[in-house]
């Protein structure tokens, strides 16, 4: 254990939600001492258990009416204490016993177990202190002291009291009588904790504002020698201090913002002790922690009622264990459970109408007759509208009017039974590489999890084409962090974010919007087919905070919670979209305010406010980009909640928090709620479900999501909310943000097949779709008709779905997990140049180079080619340049090796470029290059494949290379002016590393030489073979070069084009094949 804790190896190993029922957020937490149990206690009084390692839920019930301040677990059950009562209940959650005095026992403070194992002593506020016999339910003692006590602990010779004026008061374990004091600090003692013969407080200071802040300091006094000792810095503000059980005097430190780290209380400083950690409590506070007896688990309780489990061990281990020395708990009595009988059984062998009834007594009612109360009336949903009739549909005033299709009959609307029998249908033919086929399984195809089947040629050979027959392109999934590919399908279809993020060009090496934007061109160009987000994972990778955050997956077989981590990766990107176009305008125009279409699109105004227990109001104005969606903890059977309240509790949510409250000096439990200053454009909901308050809601909503909603902000910024229909009209308001009809545009969802056991595997079998609205103006581009559709995005996989579908929910296998509504008619209310792309690049980023080398001591080579001149001018449309790329490997290829020898791709090795060469093909300097950049790189290469690519180590190092080393971006820029100016690529090969590269290059601007020598039915010629038999050439000697091989592949283009003008181009290409099958397609002499 030892070695692990100095190895610094704790991590979150999973999040439990506390049970509440209004008020959310965690007082207090406690692991027992004597079973194997954490308490955990809320604001609103309530006190639950979990058990093991894994937190499974084993107590909970409702102690206090008030909120409980702490809990002390004893041999005989645990005590729970409030401002006006003390309450000991069993572990069973069975009451004990429980104790009001208001005369004797106000404003309780603090707890403390005595010497007497049946003595606790109590903190009052009233600078008293009380001796409790549990034994007896009765107070034995009371004794005032100077100062109002905050904190109490017990040591081997004395009981520490730590008080609201900062001093440390040590007492006579029996008499209680004060046998030192000394002054800690200049404010309330806010934690304290005993380590040996060391005691050590934190508190708050007094900063250069002159207002009190959490003391980075803290003060250690030796018990023994009685005297102070030097305070220890800290690299958090700590609010909460823990000790160590396994590690001596280690202690754990705890600020309110999440951080904590470990410190030595006599200063010892370790690398483990240098290391800050985040709690990830989305920015609230943090409000208790707590150390496990084994010293291997870490709780951390935040005030949205979330418990932060973090371990220094994988917590699959059986060895793992919260208290090594526990008692065996107690279990209620398992209860067989009946057997499974299904209606449609066949193997019944009879209809159930054949079964006799029992003679029902006259009066009685059968058990089938409900009451109205345990029963709803539910409407079967229509057919929805065929796409032929809306697409030719005009409306007048509210009315719409189509022509009648042929074959269907007036007044008539048919209902196919068998959809509704069979969810699972399919929809389009199979293929021997589409989804496994699994019987079992309640999955939809069209929604399960989508493969790539590689091949000898690769992806190359894998159909793309049958998953996908719609003009919008799908992303490819083999890439690492490839889960947010169904985010990036919704930020592209919200015409004023993508017309925004099209138009964004900085400066910046690692820019999520410029990837975004290279991204989305893509996108645009496909006439269905598909791309990769390559680029912008790699510069996602390569932000340390969405690594701090958790969102970046070192592998594709990582096993992580999905529909949670893709609400964190929106509430990120957001954020981060906004701040990097933000200050790209800031720096375009200082003198207007800058603001981003992304805070135009998604920021909400509101004002929190926090009432102090002594009635002191704090008022402040923020800004919201996303609302996480708050559930009712402990709904009714019979209670139903819309989905309209829900978004309405959520929006205005209350909330338990703590501040510092200047009346009461000192920091103190307040509550806070949130009113809407102004409407969001669009709004953005992430479901949070992974609680178990919202799988209930989810399973009874029946299934479906509203398809409209008028929203209206009322007086004191109370929000109005009722379901709408798609034909309402906008309510009438002065301005859009005080009112207006949201309509569902996207569902982002986390598909599970609870079928499949994914235990022995690696692998996960989940996966995340987008149900998205795609709008008239994208159909208008790619089919030249305006009409709006819903499709399916899973991955590479995109169909069409009916509007009924995309609003449906089944619970059995699919989760939302972001929703969002935007105002409808949302692009009126953007400008007309806030919808057009405008992004053009100069000829400036074909000279403008910036050697990307930090090391001062190396040499820079020559120039390896020569830049172009204004003199000689610049590519234009129809010009000749050849292209040639080099590759290194970031992961290595895995494979299975069969028993009847067939080699199978599981996944492929990861390339990343690392040069690229692009040579002029006319005038004077005709088959020099005038690009010749290597790719600096962050990533770890795990092989450089210098026998083909050159590429030796250390030359895409910024800190050794001496080549001419620039960024992905500054290439990638150049590239994509001479695909807009028209250029056509000659080059070997160039279908691979356009793909690595991660560009789309029309076909029309491709002289692929691969392709012109290549007879139909046969295999491909290599480069160096090309070279040796019709050009006389002997290439590739040592290595490849890319200079080299994009100038033969220029030579071997001219020399097709004399072979097409002299009508030889088809005996060549016979003798070409008849030498490749004579010499095995070798080199002869080679």
């Amino acid at each position: 254990m030892q070695s692990e804790f100095l190895a610094g190896s704790f991590s979150e190993v999973g999040v439990t939600g506390c049970e509440n029922a209004n008020q959310p957020g965690v007082s207090f937490l406690a692991f027992d001492p004597e079973e194997e149990l954490l308490w955990a206690s809320t604001f609103e009084g309530r006190v639950c258990s979990y058990y093991g390692p894994n937190l499974e839920k084993y107590t909970s019930f409702l102690a206090h009416t008030d909120p409980v301040r702490q809990l002390l677990p004893l041999q005989a059950g645990v005590v729970s204490i409030s401002p006006s009562e003390l309450r000991m209940t069993a572990r069973t959650g069975l009451r004990c016993f429980s104790h009001k005095d208001t005369t004797k026992l106000n404003e309780l403070q603090c707890i403390v177990g005595g010497q007497d194992v049946s003595k606790i002593l109590i903190g009052c506020q009233d600078n008293k202190l009380v001796t409790f016999d549990m034994s007896q339910v009765s107070i034995t003692q009371e004794e005032t002291i100077e100062a109002s006590p905050t904190v109490l602990r017990q040591s081997e010779t004395f009981t520490c009291v730590g008080t609201a004026t900062g001093d440390l008061i040590l007492l006579d374990p029996t008499s209680l009588k004060q046998q030192y004091r000394i002054h800690q600090h200049p404010a309330a003692v806010t934690d304290m904790v005993v380590a040996g013969h060391y005691i050590a407080t934190c508190s708050y200071s007094i900063n250069v504002f002159n207002q009190l802040a959490g003391d980075e300091r803290l003060a250690v006094y030796d018990v023994r020698a009685l005297r102070p000792l030097c305070p220890l810095s800290t690299m958090c503000q700590p609010m909460i201090l823990r000790h160590v059980p396994s590690m001596g005097s280690t202690l754990l430190v705890v600020s309110q913002a999440g951080e904590f780290q470990f410190i030595h209380v006599g200063g010892l400083v370790t690398p483990a002790t240098m290391c800050l950690h985040q709690v990830n409590t989305q920015g609230l506070p943090c409000c208790a922690a707590d150390v496990s007896p084994s010293g291997q688990f870490l709780a951390f309780g935040d005030s949205t009622g979330l418990i932060h489990n973090w371990s220094s061990a994988e917590s699959t281990d059986e060895d793992i264990v919260l208290n090594p020395y526990s008692h065996p708990s107690l279990f209620p009595d398992q209860v067989e459970p009946a057997p499974y009988m299904d209606f449609d059984d066949p193997e019944l062998g009879a209809p159930l109408s054949a079964a006799p009834l029992t003679i029902i007594p006259s009066g009685s009612k059968l058990l089938s007759d409900w009451p109205a109360l345990n029963s709803r009336y539910v409407l079967r949903q229509p057919e929805p509208i065929p796409s032929d009739i809306l697409d030719n549909m005009k409306m007048v005033q509210f009315v719409g009017y189509a022509p009648k299709p042929t074959g269907l009959h007036r007044n008539q609307c048919p209902y196919q039974l068998s959809k509704y029998h069979n969810s699972s249908k399919k929809t389009e033919p199979e293929s021997p590489m589409m989804r496994v086929d699994n019987p079992l399984s309640v999955v939809p195809k069209p929604y399960r999890r989508v493969e790539i089947k590689y091949s000898k040629l690769g992806v190359e050979g894998f159909d793309f084409q049958h998953y996908n027959k719609t003009s919008f392109a799908g992303l490819e999934i083999h890439i690492p962090n490839a889960y947010c590919n169904a985010m990036l399908q919704v930020l592209y279809f919200l015409e004023p974010v993508c017309c925004s993020l099209r138009s964004h060009k900085c400066s910046r090496e690692f820019c999520l919007s410029c990837e975004l934007n290279f991204l989305f061109r893509m996108l645009e160009q496909c006439q269905g087919g598909h791309c990769q987000a390559s680029n912008f994972l790699r510069t996602f990778r390569t932000l340390r905070e969405a690594s701090a955050l958790g969102l970046v997956m070192s592998d594709l077989k990582c096993q992580m919670d999905l529909g949670k981590i893709i609400q964190q990766w929106t509430s990120f990107v957001l954020q981060q979209l906004h701040q990097e176009t933000l200050s790209s305008k800031s720096s375009n125009a200082a003198s207007s305010p800058a603001t981003s279409v992304i805070q135009d699109m998604f920021s909400t105004d509101v004002e929190i406010e926090s009432v102090c227990r002594c009635g002191k109001q704090i008022s402040r104005a923020a800004s919201e980009m996303n609302f996480p969606l708050i559930y009712p903890s402990s709904p009714s059977p019979l209670q139903t909640v819309s989905f309209a309240a829900l978004i309405q509790q959520s929006l205005c949510r209350k909330q338990h928090t703590h501040m510092w409250c200047d009346e009461c000096a000192r920091y103190r439990p307040a509550k806070e709620k949130r009113r809407i200053v102004s409407l969001p454009r669009t709004l953005c909901l992430t479901c949070q479900v992974e609680y178990d308050e919202a799988r209930r809601f989810w399973a009874a909503l029946n299934g479906a999501l509203p398809l409209s909603l008028s929203m209206q902000i009322k007086e004191e910024g109370l929000i109005v909310l009722e379901e709408a229909y798609s034909s309402d009209q906008d309510v009438c308001s002065s301005t859009p943000k005080e009112s207006a009809v949201f309509d569902l545009v996207s569902v982002v969802g986390h598909v599970i097949d609870s079928t499949i056991d994914n235990s022995a595997s690696d692998e996960s079998n989940d996966n995340l779709v987008a149900h998205i609205r795609v709008g008239p103006s994208y159909h208008l581009r790619k089919e030249d008709k305006s009409s709006t559709r819903w499709y399916l995005f899973n991955d590479f996989a995109v169909q069409p779905i009916s509007q009924v579908e995309a609003a449906s929910i089944d619970n059995r296998w699919f989760t939302p997990c972001v929703l969002m509504y935007s105002q409808r008619g949302v692009n009126s209310l953007f400008s007309e140049d806030a919808l057009k792309v405008v992004y053009q690049l100069d000829s400036t980023v074909l000279t403008s180079d910036r050697l990307h080398r930090t090391a001062s001591n190396v040499t820079q080579s020559p120039l390896t080619f020569t830049p172009l001149q204004i003199h000689e001018g610049f590519p234009c449309r129809g010009d000749i340049i050849a292209i040639d790329a080099e590759f290194v490997t970031l992961n290595q290829e895995e494979a299975e090796l069969h028993s009847d020898g067939t080699h199978l791709t599981v996944k492929p090795s990861q390339l990343s470029v690392a040069r690229v060469s692009v040579v002029r093909g006319e005038g004077m300097l005709e088959g020099t290059p005038f690009i010749d950049d290597y790719i600096s790189t962050s990533e770890q290469v795990v092989d450089y494949l210098t026998r083909f690519s050159g590429i030796k180590p250390g030359d895409l190092d910024a800190h050794m290379s001496s080549k001419h080393l620039t960024t992905l971006k500054e290439t990638y820029l150049k590239l994509l002016y001479l695909v807009d100016t028209g250029v056509s690529f000659v080059g070997h090969g160039l279908k691979k590393d356009f793909r690595v590269i991660n560009i789309k290059v029309p076909a029309n601007q491709v002289l692929d030489t691969v392709e012109l020598f290549h007879l139909p039915n046969h295999r491909f010629v290599s480069l160096k073979f090309l070279a040796w038999f019709l050009l006389g050439m002997t290439i590739q000697g040592g290595s490849h070069d890319s200079v080299e091989d994009a100038r033969t592949a220029l030579m071997l283009y001219r020399k097709y084009q004399q072979l097409v003008a002299r009508g030889d181009l088809a005996s060549q290409l016979r003798e070409l094949y008849d030498a490749g099958r004579e010499h095995q397609w070798k080199i002869p002499g080679q």
